[in-house]
């Protein structure tokens, strides 16, 4: 290969491309234009020493095993919007760029070279990031208000059962008691739907004026905390707490406290109403994150709603009194946008298992 040729190199030293030229099984830089050596902050030094010696920041982000194994199998390597940390003084920029490591290869296919070339694109990355951004928030805030609709659609439901029973015991004032004591029970517990719809419409309210803030959060407190505030609300529940190993998590505080203040809520609204009553909240670490685990003995879900447990639209349980209501959608919106996951099987008559993953964040 010519690297001296008086024709090719001035051509490439003119290039807004950024270009580099590999010569050997260790990476020697044969050649770099004064594209390349902006982009990684260098000077003409570097000719003829090593990749690996000229960035050890690169090495560890594995751009020197990807250049090695394009030498080794003489196959073209292309990647796109891909992050690198580029070094300059005691500063770390971090850049993205699409670029190929090209293999060069003689009449025998074997490798003599590698033409690297690269195109610093991080405006575009960052431009299509913030355009993703707004886009998902656009999708969410949607979310939202088809929630909010279902929820002022649920209103009307119990607000009929009030309006039907103030018109029954209006017009039958001498009813016999335990007549006159049933449809007081089900004007009570129109009553309650409405102030959970409420409920629910406030938290909606709370969560889009809410920024997600990444924060440490030391479960264990706060778990108990929010059994605490849970117990306030269903003061007659005979549920039992077991909170096994909870471990921190770093994500958004005000995203878990809802996601788990529902399913909390849930398992005791649903509970078999025994005295055997528990729900088992523990953790467990992963490669990629922490899952959380939700274990009740409630009466549990059929088979056939599994599969419709997110929609916000569908009774989820087997009580005909209870209004639908967003509490899974919610929470599946919520931990989604955490990057999360989450899992739900059941049993009727045996209990529910809900799975929570929240990957590995970090903190600001």
């Amino acid at each position: 290969m010519m690297l001296n040729d008086q024709f090719l190199l001035p051509i490439l030293d003119m290039s807004p491309l950024a270009t580099a030229i590999y010569s050997s099984p260790d990476l020697h830089i044969a050649y770099v234009n004064k594209s390349m050596l902006e982009t990684w902050r260098a000077d003409s030094s570097i000719v003829g020493k090593t990749f690996c010696s000229c960035f050890p920041s690169f090495h560890k982000e594995g751009f020197s095993s990807i250049l090695k194994n394009v030498w080794k199998t003489g196959i073209t390597y292309t990647a796109k919007d891909t992050p690198a940390d580029i070094v300059c003084g005691n500063q770390v920029v971090k850049r993205y760029f699409d670029f190929e490591y090209k293999a060069l290869l003689d009449d025998n296919g074997n490798t003599y070279g590698i033409l690297h070339s690269s195109w610093d694109v991080t405006e575009r990355k960052l431009a299509y990031d913030i355009a993703e951004s707004q886009n998902e928030q656009l999708i969410f805030n949607r979310k939202l208000d088809a929630f909010a609709n279902t929820l002022s659609h649920d209103l009307k439901n119990p607000l009929s059962v009030l309006k039907l029973g103030n018109h029954f015991l209006s017009r039958n004032i001498n009813l016999p008691q335990d007549v006159n004591q049933k449809w007081l029970e089900n004007m009570n517990m129109a009553i309650q739907n409405i102030e959970s719809i409420l409920d629910k419409k406030l938290q909606l309210n709370k969560i889009r004026d809410h920024k997600p803030v990444i924060e440490y959060l030391e479960m264990d407190k706060r778990m108990m905390e929010w059994t605490e505030e849970v117990k306030l609300i269903y003061p007659n529940s005979q549920v039992k707490f077991k909170l096994g190993k909870l471990l921190a998590l770093r994500t958004d505080a005000n995203a878990v406290y809802q996601i788990f203040f529902n399913l909390i809520s849930n398992a005791i609204k649903y509970a078999a109403q025994t005295a055997d009553d528990y729900l088992h909240i523990y953790s467990e670490e992963t490669s990629k994150g922490i899952v959380y685990y939700l274990e009740d003995n409630g009466v549990g879900i059929p088979d056939v709603n599994l599969n419709l447990e997110f929609m916000a639209h569908e009774r989820l349980h087997l009580q005909p009194d209870q209004v639908s209501g967003i509490g899974l959608p919610l929470v599946k919106e919520l931990i989604e946008r955490l990057g999360g996951a989450i899992n739900i099987s059941s049993k009727i008559g045996t209990g529910t298992v809900v799975r929570l993953f929240f990957p590995t964040m970090q903190l600001n």
